[in-house]
Parts: structure tokens; sequence; C-alpha cells
């Protein structure tokens, strides 16, 4: 049967969806980091004060740089 053969390209193709899920997010998150870092400097007026928007850029930067290493780290263990 080919059972296992199904599961091994389940897995596989799960592990690749979940890869470029790590690094979507990762970029997507540092995106919106900077968005919020680099907001008060571009004359963005956005509606939370400075450091409530700084605090919140920086966890999205260290959010998404933690996303991009899983990604990394997945990729690299195959």
């Amino acid at each position: 049967m080919d059972t296992n053969s199904f599961r091994d390209r389940e897995e596989k193709r799960q592990s690749n969806f979940k890869v470029v899920y790590d690094f979507a997010a990762g970029v997507l998150w540092l995106g919106a980091g900077v968005f919020f870092l680099a907001g008060k400097y571009l004359g963005g007026k956005l509606i939370v004060d400075s450091l409530l928007s700084t605090i919140f850029g920086i966890a999205c930067v260290c959010y998404g740089v933690f996303r991009l290493y899983r990604g990394f780290y997945a990729t690299k263990q195959r």
C-alpha cells in the first residue's frame, strides 16, 4: 500500500507550506515594525502616541525576526 508514501508526501508538503508561511509572516511583521518605528519620521500621523508606537514597532520587529529565524532554521534542518 502507498499509505506511508502518501503520509511522507503530505508531511513534506505541510513542512514546505510552514516554511513559506514563516517567511511571509516574518516579512510582513518586519514591515509593520518598520512602519510604526519610522512613521513619525516620515510625517505620518498615527492615532496613538509616539511611545506606544515605538514599543509596538519594536515588538513587531522582534517577532518578525523570530519568524524569519524559524523559517531559516526549518530550511536548514532538511
